[in-house]
């Protein structure tokens, strides 16, 4: 069994260790996380290992990693960890759940994620440290490019691009043939059927708040 490290020790890394030991062919042996950052000697009975002395304990040579960070600063707090862990000589395992339909055997690189009831359909291409949250849409030839973070229940229609370091929203939905640029956010709810140049933001508005509070809406709305 492949023995991993997984570099973080929030709430990211905690639910990846789960799916990791339920769900995967990998052993987690330890976290790891910059030596100021940490907060616990343990997790998971596991030990918790300042990154800056990872080599002595857990040598590239007998452990992979992963970097179980969030979409931070346009994941590039993710992105500079896994730089960081390659240039210590680590290499990376990826991760794609069990109840995950990879149709046609997409190739995923490495530090990547996947979780369940996700569809990634044939002939598209997902990108190094992306992470694809649950019950998403990879179309027919899309792509998903390196550094990109992509929450639950997102549509990326067939043939399109997404760039590096993006974030989708919650229910985001990418039209096909669009091309969306690097470091672009695209808010919960958005819709885009047009390209979108590099460092584009699109906000869906919050539903506006109804006149009643609950208790008066009920009245109102009882039916006789």
């Amino acid at each position: 069994m492949t023995k991993v490290v997984l570099f973080g020790e929030g709430k990211i890394a905690e639910e990846i260790y789960v799916y990791l030991t339920n769900d995967s062919p990998y052993e987690v042996v330890a976290f790891t996380a910059d030596g100021a950052h940490i907060k616990k000697d343990t997790l998971f009975n596991k030990p918790v290992v300042p990154f800056e002395d990872i080599l002595d304990s857990y040598p590239p040579d007998d452990f992979k990693m992963f970097v179980a960070i969030g979409s931070q600063d346009l994941n590039r707090l993710r992105q500079s960890k896994y730089e960081e862990a390659k240039a210590k000589g680590y290499q990376f395992v990826s991760y794609v759940c069990s109840k995950a339909a990879n149709i046609g055997d997409v190739e995923i690189g490495e530090n990547s994620l996947v979780l369940e009831h996700t569809t990634i359909q044939p002939l598209s291409k997902v990108g190094n440290n992306v992470f694809i949250w649950s019950g998403n849409h990879v179309g027919h030839h899309a792509e998903i490019k390196d550094h990109t973070y992509v929450c639950g229940h997102v549509v990326i229609s067939g043939n399109a691009i997404i760039g590096r370091n993006c974030f989708l929203g919650v229910n985001a939905t990418i039209g096909h043939n669009v091309l969306i640029g690097d470091k672009c956010i695209v808010g919960a709810g958005a819709i885009l059927t047009k390209n979108a140049a590099e460092g584009s933001v699109f906000i869906q508005s919050s539903t506006s708040l109804f006149r009643l509070d609950s208790e008066h809406f009920m009245k109102m709305s009882a039916l006789e």
